[in-house]
């Protein structure tokens, strides 16, 4: 395709080429009855074989499919001179990849925001049924605004729809090495756990400016992913929040199931760290008011339906405290954990200690509950606040990092729940020296998980 081409008497190509990868080559080009610019993409002329055309089109229908803000919309396909074409929205914005070539490592709120807008994209491509498998830097853009954008759905798989899902085939491996999880190198079956591990490898490279092994070479990458835990990333930022830092440790468990339960897992730790965010010089435009208050209803609307249906002044936040335990005490469980969600939600002016009293009482009632999983939140978020109030090896963290792991272990986590209670065991160690009484109680608990789940006649 050069400059000056003519599509369906509508687009022309401009000499702005935006790039090449393994399927096409993007150029820019302007719509003219619309009187916009959009992107072409064009599948490759020695790629011309009936199964990557088949791929080509595939990649349209899934991202016309996903139909979200956060992913490129899809306006047109076509063929010029016996090529297939995309033609797609424009993003105007860096990769994350030369985001951090430009900015070094992110700050932590930008972090925290890029990747909560990525779980909101894929929660939705995962209730359609779809997994990414190829989440990495040069696959997600931030555009003037701070709107992220994931592409290239060309490698996603829909389970249970042969459409979209009959071009994989066992033994065949897909996505990009330093990004792909342990079970693709092993060409596995992907899940959306699979996106999760790209979305921890895309986290760590915000935070250190570098992937989780940057330096090894092919045939190490592969070992190193299949076996190796990548260096901690707060050897690299010693004011990481120890809360995000686990989090990407989690997502990059070389076993699907030690990662977080799904997208909206992840979303609650990173959306509470997403605030204040700082300027981005030559990155989000000035001006962006409008954007930021669309973002902050929807946010309100998707995520916060208690909190956004109320009207009025706030209530008085230990007056809410007060009804949601008495709730709780009368028995009304269902009725006094929306009482505690309103109660934090409006309990921002309230004293650190009453604070971080009400989230325990919560998070004790979601596991009275049996709501183990939004406990487990919970006692995250409250590690993460002791900890910015306290600093590092405060007796609260480590209480409430144990209760996180019990949480985990009560979800049928035990692996994650153990992993949690190692790393308890060697910073209590670290902090209070060998002779720390509570150090006993933990090798027993670490102990009791790693003993093998009685079997059902042995429970009887």
């Amino acid at each position: 395709m050069i400059a000056g081409a003519d599509l369906k008497d509508r687009y022309t190509v401009e000499r702005l080429h935006l790039g090449s990868g393994g399927m096409g080559q993007v150029f820019r080009a302007y719509d003219r009855q619309l009187d916009r610019h959009v992107v072409v993409k064009q599948l490759r002329m020695d790629l011309l074989d009936i199964g990557l055309v088949e791929r080509f089109h595939r990649e349209a229908r899934l991202t016309a499919r996903m139909d979200h803000p956060g992913v490129p919309a899809v306006y047109d396909i076509g063929t010029h001179d016996g090529c297939p074409y995309l033609v797609m929205q424009l993003v105007n914005g860096p990769t994350l990849t030369d985001l951090v070539e430009e900015q070094g490592p992110l700050p932590v709120p930008w972090v925290a925001a890029i990747g909560a807008q990525i779980c909101g994209i894929l929660l939705a491509a995962h209730q359609l049924g779809l997994v990414h498998r190829d989440l990495k830097p040069d696959n997600v853009m931030l555009d003037g605004s701070g709107a992220v954008k994931v592409l290239d759905f060309g490698l996603a798989v829909a389970y249970g729809d042969d459409r979209y899902s009959r071009i994989t085939q066992s033994g065949q491996v897909f996505g990009t090495l330093g990004y792909m999880a342990p079970e693709q190198i092993r060409a596995e079956r992907a899940t959306h756990r699979t996106d999760l591990y790209g979305l921890g490898g895309i986290l760590y490279e915000l935070i250190t400016g570098a992937a989780p092994f940057d330096e090894a070479d092919t045939a190490q990458l592969h070992d190193l992913q299949l076996h190796q835990q990548p260096e901690r990333p707060s050897r690299h930022r010693p004011d990481l929040p120890a809360e995000l830092e686990e989090l990407v440790l989690a997502l990059l468990a070389k076993s699907p199931a030690d990662r977080p339960g799904d997208a909206g897992e992840v979303y609650d730790v990173l959306s509470v760290l997403a605030t204040d965010l700082p300027d981005l010089p030559g990155v989000i435009d000035p001006g962006t008011d409008a954007m930021r208050a669309y973002s902050s209803i929807i946010g309100r609307v998707t995520h916060g339906p208690v909190r956004a249906a109320r009207s009025g002044p706030a209530p008085d936040p230990a007056q809410a405290a007060d009804d949601a335990r008495r709730l709780l005490a009368d028995g009304h469980t269902g009725t006094a954990l929306q009482a505690f969600e309103q109660a934090i939600s409006n309990g921002t002016a309230l004293p650190p200690a009453a604070l971080i009293e009400l989230h325990v009482q919560y998070a004790e009632a979601l596991h009275g509950a049996g709501q183990h999983r939004p406990a487990a939140r919970q006692w995250r978020l409250l590690v993460d606040l002791v900890h910015r109030l306290e600093g590092p090896g405060s007796g609260q963290e480590f209480e409430f990092r144990l209760r996180t792991a019990r949480a985990h272990a009560a979800l049928g986590e035990r692996a994650r729940a153990l992993t949690l209670l190692q790393r308890l065991l060697a910073d209590r160690a670290r902090v209070h020296g060998p002779a720390d009484s509570g150090l006993t109680a933990l090798r027993q608990e670490i102990a009791s998980l790693t003993e093998p789940p009685a079997s059902p006649s042995e429970g009887r």
